[in-house]
């Protein structure tokens, strides 16, 4: 059985912890009949998750803690720990290549080619909050931009081995300049301002930008960024290089409706998804001129949590749209150097990352800042408190042992989110999970949670996305024909993809697309069936979607396929390999392919993205 779709990337925003409604299929009872339905077990768990960094005086990540070291209360009520994990404290890589033979052109193996360690970074190269002409305590850097740059470059060339980078680069607008990778070279590449692609223009290096100290931009920058990691498993750990930081995590009283909404959606979105920020201001060591002006920084009352406010909520004047943290002289006195760096604490603290400034090294500052984020402890809890009425709940942890410094988000808003179902049978309900291998790590995770089937395809087919090697599979692919226009039809279904939207008017009908060449490109998905030893029958997502060079989704398509695995006595065993057909018709100026296939049963996945063009087919050669 198959069936094609669209590709739909919009995912509902799923906010404040991990809910969960879980199914479970109680088979019925010897005796009855056939037909008779199974009995349904329905209920639903709520979890908050959180993750850990604990690190000692000196700043090194503490190994070898248990659960029973921690302790957990939600607005000053115990809460028991119901899952715990200890995550990167192995030496060893998470994954190590395969030496693979060279492949035939046109044939893709979603394996990737370097080691893998830790969780996902994301580095916010903020252009547009980015000092452009304050001099420097060095003699050779008389721009800010410039020295920036350079320490940007000496942390990708020092930055720790298997460590998987994203770039997203704020100028003219938020741009994703390289998708997830451990290759120095490709990030190297990202931040060449000389690369056309690299959307860093020489106006943004030299002058004051627009946008500069404008808190709303931030907050829709954050919330960007959030929007796209949704869905892409385990912690995130977001770097955000900057000057200034003109953001505070909770709205004042006195701030918009709009502005309220928007904050509290970030905040959740980035708590549910387990992102944590590190600031890292790239001036180096600021000179500060005590005779200066006062500073007046509309940041010198940043919030963080309600909590460390004294109060049952945001109460504090947050900052002015469109102010800037510093001064426009070179030398700033130093309540304003002041505010910048509490309110890098305080974005920090809330979302458990930490903040980095007060050094000329600042290339050495972000390789603290990736090591410092990949060994933490993930805690899970069911809250006591059921009354889920939007209001902010405050999270403190404690260890039995003293003398450490922990890094974890402090608080989120107890509001009822959107369940997923999930059906599992009673066995797969009552199995025990499996404990982890390595060496120096423990885990004890919660059957509820551990037998949760969620939908991680649209995540696996972002642009950009971590390359998944969940499942691994083989594609054969090849371009078949040459372009031709496309049909009306085929320009109706293009007319709603983003890569189209400004040929769309919001006060009038949609304009027709002009019809564009298409090219048709075919795939061979060949899947090993040994990696689904034990499953009854496959149900197979396959997915391909073409990218242009921005990342704007350009077409797309969904193909879903089933197979019954089980075998006839006296039939020759199953085959190798499970093959499935694909086709897409790809925009002639699309630059990439993302393509993905999903055990729907389990949603593991493997993913990869293939640079276009393809080659063509040997008939046509």
């Amino acid at each position: 059985m198959e069936r094609r779709c669209r590709l739909n990337l919009c995912r509902a925003l799923v906010i404040a912890g991990v809910v969960v409604s879980m199914q479970a299929q109680i088979p019925s009872t010897p005796g009855a009949g056939q037909d008779e339905p199974p009995t349904v077990l329905q209920m639903t768990v709520r979890r908050v998750v959180l993750d850990v960094v604990v690190t000692d005086a000196k700043g090194t990540p503490v190994r070898g803690l248990n659960e029973g070291d921690f302790k957990v209360t939600e607005d000053g009520t115990a809460q028991k720990i119901v899952a715990f994990d200890a995550v990167g404290f192995s030496d060893s890589m998470d994954y190590e290549p395969p030496r693979l033979p060279p492949q035939p052109a046109g044939t893709y193996i979603n394996l990737p080619a370097t080691p893998e360690k830790g969780p996902l970074y994301v580095l916010l190269y903020d252009l547009v909050n980015m000092d452009s002409a304050d001099q420097m305590n060095t003699p050779m850097d008389h721009s800010a931009q410039l020295f920036a740059r350079r320490q940007l470059i000496k942390f990708i060339e020092s930055k720790p081995e298997g460590t998987r980078f994203a770039i997203f680069v704020r100028s003219d607008g938020l741009h994703l300049v390289q998708g997830f990778t451990a290759d120095k070279a490709l990030l190297y590449r990202a931040v060449d301002p000389h690369n056309p692609k690299g959307h860093i223009p020489v106006v943004f290096l030299n002058g004051e930008n627009f946008g500069r100290g404008d808190r709303i931009s931030a907050l829709d920058t954050l919330h960007s960024i959030a929007t796209y990691l949704d869905g892409m498993s385990g912690r995130k750990n977001l770097i955000w290089f900057a000057s200034q930081f003109p953001l505070s995590l909770f709205a004042a009283d006195t701030d918009g409706v709009n502005f309220q909404a928007e904050t509290k959606e970030t905040l959740d979105l980035l708590a549910h998804d387990q992102i944590a920020l590190y600031p890292v201001d790239g001036r180096g060591v600021p000179y500060q001129d005590s005779h200066a002006q006062i500073g007046n920084s509309p940041h010198s009352d940043t919030v963080t949590s309600p909590e460390e406010a004294g109060t049952g909520g945001p109460t504090g004047s947050g900052t002015t749209g469109n102010s800037p943290t510093t001064s426009s002289s070179f030398v700033q006195g130093s309540s304003v150097v002041n505010d910048s760096f509490n309110t890098m604490d305080g974005i920090a603290r809330e979302t458990g990352g930490q903040a980095f400034y007060g050094f000329n090294d600042v290339a050495e500052e972000l390789v603290k800042a990736t090591e410092g984020g990949e060994m933490y402890y993930t805690l899970a809890y069911a809250p006591t408190n059921l009354n889920y009425n939007g209001k902010v709940r405050n999270i403190h942890v404690t260890l039995a042992k003293k003398g450490y410094a922990l890094s974890y988000r402090r608080s989120y808003y107890g509001t009822e989110t959107q369940q997923a179902a999930v059906t599992a049978t009673a066995d797969e309900y009552a199995a025990p999970v499996a404990q982890k291998a390595k060496a120096g790590e423990t885990s004890r995770k919660d059957s509820a949670a551990s037998n949760v089937v969620k939908d991680s395809l649209s995540a696996n087919m972002e642009y950009g996305a971590p390359e998944e090697h969940q499942l691994v599979f083989v594609v054969e692919a090849q371009a078949v024909g040459v372009p031709a226009a496309g049909t009306t039809a085929q320009m109706a279904e293009l007319a709603t993809e983003p890569a189209y939207f400004k040929s769309r008017r919001k006060s009038a009908p949609a304009v027709p697309l002009h019809p564009i060449p298409l090219q048709k490109d075919e795939f061979s998905f060949n899947i090993p069936t040994r990696q689904f030893q034990g499953e009854r029958s496959l149900n197979l997502e396959l997915a391909a979607a073409a990218y242009d060079a921005d990342g704007r989704l350009m077409n797309a398509v969904v193909r879903i396929a089933k197979k019954d695995l089980e075998q006839t006595p006296g039939t020759p065993d199953a085959l190798p390999f499970f093959r499935v057909e694909q086709d897409l018709e790809v925009p002639v100026g699309a630059t990439s392919l993302r393509v993905a296939v999903r055990d729907a049963t389990n949603d593991r996945t493997g993913a990869m993205e293939i640079t276009l063009p393809l080659p063509r087919g040997q008939a046509e050669r």
